[in-house]
């Protein structure tokens, strides 16, 4: 398993993955923000920019946006924001992920949250990620708290009117 950005040879295993959250029924993928409305080239191009902080919307951060990869499958994805705005730090957090629904449970999204934790290290030189979920979301919860998440607190995000839990995984 390795992993790494989205390449233009990850084109099916692409395609496969978000087959598989319209399957399940989920509309909404956590950590993704490719357009479908784009070619998957456009999507690895707009992936790319977005980590250099170009072409960014208005509120955004450059981020990195990461897969889990085993032999040509995608298993994961991850959303690791370089910085935190005043919003990202009640609510959103340094990284956002996912993992595809038939490979839940069986320890992708802590190998994923590691291999993020790993990138952020060696390539952005962050000291500590802050991680959020929702407080509901136990199993996103042990994850986060394996990989090393100290919770901080729960409180209300008022724009989203619902609660969240911060945790910060220190390195």
């Amino acid at each position: 398993m390795e992993i790494v950005p989205l390449g233009l040879d990850h084109e099916a295993a692409l395609r496969d993955f978000l087959a598989d959250f319209a399957a399940s029924g989920e509309a909404r993928i956590p950590a993704f923000f490719g357009d479908p409305g784009q070619s998957h080239a456009e999507v690895v191009e707009t992936f790319a920019r977005q980590s250099r902080g170009e072409g960014l919307e208005e509120g955004w951060v450059p981020a990195t946006t990461l897969f889990l990869v085993d032999g040509g499958r995608i298993l994961g994805v991850a959303n690791l924001r370089h910085r935190l705005t005043d919003d990202l730090r009640r609510f959103g957090g340094h990284v956002g992920y996912s993992v595809r629904p038939s490979e839940r449970n069986k320890g992708h999204a802590t190998r994923l949250l590691e291999g993020v934790k790993a990138y952020a290290r060696a390539n952005l030189k962050i000291g500590r990620l802050l991680v959020t979920c929702d407080p509901a979301n136990a199993t996103s919860a042990r994850v986060i708290e394996k990989c090393g998440g100290v919770l901080e607190d729960e409180s209300l995000y008022e724009p989203a009117g619902h609660l969240v839990r911060r945790y910060w995984i220190a390195f």
